[in-house]
């Protein structure tokens, strides 16, 4: 083999075998990676409806409840969360609406709540509702 001749075959079949050789390797991995079995999550349709169903009851349920959730009747409550609209401060997302980003924000300050319990009360990733939380106290603030 002639590592200096480019047209040698021998020299040619071996860079053929290193580049399928490659090419088989990480096939495999990207195929290992597509194949793992992580938890299984319920379908977002269903939390959806979860979600749906929560707001319904926090501002629908009972003349109470509301109060007790957010420390506000629900007739006080969508006079803030039409005027964020309103001015553009706040909109709905693809994920989440204006009531329910003022409902986490409100429930975090009335119960003095950790993310972690809003998570699990609002049916949302820590994520979420950290960033959620943050656009309602952006919003809020330019009010002013």
């Amino acid at each position: 083999m002639d590592l200096s001749n480019p047209n040698d075959p021998l020299l040619n079949a071996a860079v053929t075998s290193i580049i399928t050789v490659i090419t088989i390797i990480l096939t495999l991995m990207e195929n290992e990676g597509n194949n793992r079995q992580g938890i299984a999550k319920e379908p977002s349709l269903i939390r959806e409806q979860w979600r749906q169903a929560h707001m319904y009851r926090i501002l629908t349920a009972g003349p109470n409840n509301c109060v007790h959730y957010l420390r506000m009747s629900s007739a006080a409550f969508y006079g803030p969360a039409n005027i964020l609209r309103s001015n553009g401060s706040l909109h709905d997302t693809r994920y989440i609406c204006v009531e329910e980003q003022l409902a986490i924000f409100l429930y975090m300050l009335g119960h003095k709540a950790k993310n972690r319990v809003c998570g699990i009360e609002f049916i949302r990733s820590g994520e979420t509702i950290s960033r959620y939380f943050n656009k309602v106290l952006g919003a809020i603030c330019s009010i002013q």
